[in-house]
């Protein structure tokens, strides 16, 4: 345990709900990247296709809530069994 606003870096060192935020925000940016990756592929013909358009975004978007549902359970589970 440390001071309140002490900073941690790596994602081991973070509790439940520290770990949930940067899912969270981390996810967020994942699919920002991934959304705009499929609005420019029709730019780069190889890159136009079915698999690209549809299907990598719609299973980035399931894993990304997945992990987000799972961590905010363990986030939860963590803060039960502390009271």
């Amino acid at each position: 345990m440390g001071l309140k606003g002490d900073i941690k870096i790596w994602y081991r060192n973070l509790d439940a709900k520290g770990k949930f935020i940067r899912s969270l925000w981390g996810g967020a940016l994942a699919l920002l990247f991934l959304y705009l990756v499929v609005w420019f592929a029709p730019l780069r013909p190889s890159f136009d296709n079915g698999l690209i358009k549809m299907w990598i975004p719609l299973v980035g978007t399931m894993l990304i809530v997945i992990d987000l549902a799972f961590t905010y359970t363990k986030w939860k589970r963590e803060e039960k069994s502390k009271k």
